[in-house]
């Protein structure tokens, strides 16, 4: 369970043989199953929920999210019937994270012990809510190796200022775009297929920075490749329960966005110096601009095939 600004985001997640017996308890609907037998109070007042979505899990396995609206109020109360309709001695692990994804609450229930109480006094306030996304948004770019040395590869091509400042333009833009589309939940796309893209981009351009050398801009290649980043760094926010149900999205969105970018040009800044003496150097760069070049090649062939296979 996902505690998101303006909702609550459950997800039940059941194997492949509880997926049946559920779906038989409810004639067959699977989501009628997973609403009827989970009910969220906030301080004693039931909060409306509805099915956001059903998909596979796992290995055959089932998952249902629901949404509900989450109104004011400290004490929240999940009551769940799932191992009561179930099988006989079946057990459910409830955990829930908070707004910036902080552990909340874990228990396991049981047909004897059904609810779990969770305070959500420390939760943050609207007022917060901007230093949490944008310091979530700072630690996703700064951690995200592969989206900082796909970064640091398209710097290393070029020649002056004006081609950093617009390849950085484009790659802002184009993942600005699709990062707001995913999140609302307009274009749904895999991780299974973002993930090797991304590494992809990378490779592609280690390899040209070994076939062209210096170019004066790559804006057209960075704005491609920049709305499948987008997708990547969607997912962190999509992990937190935002976009689902499509309401009190823009602030976390927009400070998430801003936090990237800050860790984007913060990079930028640190690499480009270092580059500029390279470029002052031409005999140095002739030795190591393809080494360097040939790294990020191996790095991202490396992660094409762990994310591939």
């Amino acid at each position: 369970m996902q505690i998101a600004p303006g909702r609550i985001v459950a997800v039940l997640s059941l194997a492949a043989a509880d997926a049946r017996i559920a779906a038989g308890v409810s004639g067959g609907a699977l989501g009628a199953f997973a609403a009827d037998s989970i009910e969220l109070m906030l301080d004693g007042a039931r909060l409306p929920g509805t099915i956001e979505k059903q998909a596979a899990d796992g290995e055959a396995g089932m998952r249902v999210t629901l949404v509900f609206n989450r109104a004011s109020g400290s004490r929240l109360t999940i009551h769940s019937e799932v191992p009561e309709r179930l099988a006989r001695g079946h057990r459910e692990l409830v955990t829930v994270h908070g707004t910036a994804g902080r552990r909340l609450a874990e228990r396991m229930l049981d047909t004897h012990l059904t609810e779990v109480d969770v305070d959500l006094r420390d939760e943050p306030a609207s007022s917060s809510i901007a230093r949490q996304f944008f310091g979530l948004g700072l630690h996703h770019i700064l951690s995200g190796y592969d989206h900082l040395l796909f970064l640091a590869a398209l710097l290393l091509g070029l020649q002056r200022l004006s081609g950093v400042v617009k390849t950085v333009t484009a790659f802002t833009v184009a993942h600005s775009l699709t990062l707001s589309l995913a999140v609302l939940g307009l274009v749904r796309i895999p991780g299974a297929v973002v993930e090797p893209i991304i590494a992809l981009s990378i490779v592609s351009v280690g390899v040209e920075n070994l076939v062209r050398g210096q170019v004066n801009s790559r804006w057209k290649l960075t704005f491609a490749f920049g709305l499948v980043h987008g997708f990547g760094f969607a997912g962190a926010l999509q992990e937190l329960g935002i976009g689902a149900g499509g309401t009190d999205i823009v602030a976390p969105l927009a400070w998430f966005n801003a936090g990237v970018e800050a860790g984007q040009l913060g990079v930028a800044m640190l690499v480009w110096p270092l580059l500029r003496h390279l470029n002052a150097r031409p005999a140095l760069r002739v030795r190591l601009a393809p080494v360097c070049s040939w790294l990020v090649v191996f790095a991202g062939a490396y992660w094409l095939v762990e994310r591939t296979f």
